[in-house]
C-alpha cells in the first residue's frame, strides 16, 4: 500500500537514449545532451546507451561524470557486462540515472538472455530527499532483435522490482506500442506483460501529441517508455516527447519526459479501499 506523502510538488522524470554519446552529426558534445535535458527541467533522468568510462586515443574520458556536473546533478551507472565501440572510441556500456536529489539503495542486476545475445541489465536507486524521497527509480534497455529474448529480460526485471514500492521503470524497450485508439489490441507482447503486471504507460495515460521517439530525425515509433506501478500512476500528470529544433541532432531517440507527483490522499482512499465501480481502480485518464 502506498504511503501518504505531505507533499505533492511534481518532479519531471526523463528517460533518453544517449548513443554512445554521439549525435547525428557525428559529434560527441555533452553540453548538448545537457541543454537537452535543462530544458525541460528534468529531476531525474534514465539513460540508455551510456558508455562509462570512454576511451580513445589511449586517454580516458568520464563523460557521465561531466554531463551531472554541467547539470548539477548526482549519477550512478550499472554496466551491462560488455564493451561497445565507435570509430575511435570505446567502453563498457550500460544504464545511467541522473538525479537533482540524492540515490541511495543503488543496485544493478543483469538480465536472463537468450543463447548468443548480448547481456542487458537492470539499475535501479531510490530518491533519498526531495519531493519525490522514497521514489525508486529503475532505467533497462532491452534487446533490439528478438521478441522472444526481451520477454526473457521483461521477467527479470518484474521479478526485480517487485521487491521495492512504489517505483517507475524507463528506458528504450525496442518494440513499439500504444500509438492510438486500438493500441490495446495491437500491443507487442512485452507492452502486454508489463500491462498484465499492473503497470501503467504514462504516455498512454496522459500523453500530449503522437509521442514517437525514434529514428529522431523523422521519427516514425514511440520505443522509450515510462511505466509506473498502479498505484504511483494516480500520480502521473503529463507525457511528452521532446520536438523542439535541435532536438533531432544530439542523439538517435528523442527523450520523453513525464510529469509525476505523489498521489492526492483522495486517491490513495480508492486504492485502499476500494469503490463502488471499475472506473475507481484505474487511473482516470486512461482508455
Amino acid at each position: 500500500m502506498l504511503h501518504q506523502q505531505s507533499k505533492t510538488e511534481p518532479i519531471r522524470v526523463m528517460t533518453y537514449n544517449i548513443h554512445r554519446w554521439e549525435g547525428q552529426d557525428g559529434r560527441i558534445d555533452v553540453s548538448r545532451l545537457a541543454n537537452v535535458i535543462r530544458s525541460v527541467g528534468a529531476d531525474v533522468v534514465g539513460l540508455n546507451e551510456v558508455l562509462h568510462p570512454v576511451t580513445s586515443n589511449a586517454r580516458t574520458f568520464n563523460l557521465l561524470a561531466d554531463l551531472a556536473d554541467c547539470l548539477g546533478m548526482q549519477y550512478a551507472f550499472g554496466p551491462s557486462g560488455w564493451e561497445d565501440y565507435g570509430p575511435a572510441w570505446q567502453g563498457p556500456v550500460g544504464n545511467a540515472l541522473l538525479s537533482r536529489y540524492p540515490l541511495t539503495g543503488v543496485s544493478n542486476t543483469w538480465l536472463p538472455r537468450a543463447p548468443s545475445t548480448k547481456r542487458r541489465s537492470l539499475l535501479g536507486a531510490t530518491l533519498d530527499d526531495g519531493p519525490a524521497k522514497g521514489l525508486t527509480g529503475y532505467v533497462t534497455h532491452l534487446d533490439h532483435l528478438f521478441e522472444g529474448t526481451r520477454m526473457l529480460q521483461i521477467a527479470g526485471v518484474l521479478r526485480r522490482m517487485g521487491e521495492h514500492s512504489p517505483h517507475f521503470l524507463c528506458g528504450d524497450f525496442n518494440t513499439p506500442g500504444f500509438l492510438g485508439p486500438r493500441s490495446r489490441r495491437l500491443l507487442p507482447p512485452v507492452l502486454r506483460r508489463m500491462r498484465r503486471a499492473g503497470y501503467q504507460d504514462a504516455f498512454h495515460v496522459v500523453g500530449e501529441g503522437r509521442g514517437l521517439t525514434f529514428p529522431s530525425q523523422s521519427p516514425l515509433w514511440r520505443l522509450d517508455f515510462l511505466f509506473f506501478s498502479h498505484h504511483c500512476a494516480w500520480g502521473l500528470r503529463s507525457a511528452r516527447a521532446l520536438t523542439a529544433d535541435g532536438i533531432q541532432y544530439a542523439s538517435d531517440h528523442r527523450p520523453v519526459v513525464v510529469e509525476w507527483a505523489w498521489p492526492e490522499s483522495n486517491a490513495l482512499a480508492r486504492l485502499t479501499f476500494g469503490g463502488p465501480g471499475e472506473s475507481d481502480r484505474h487511473p482516470p485518464s486512461e482508455t
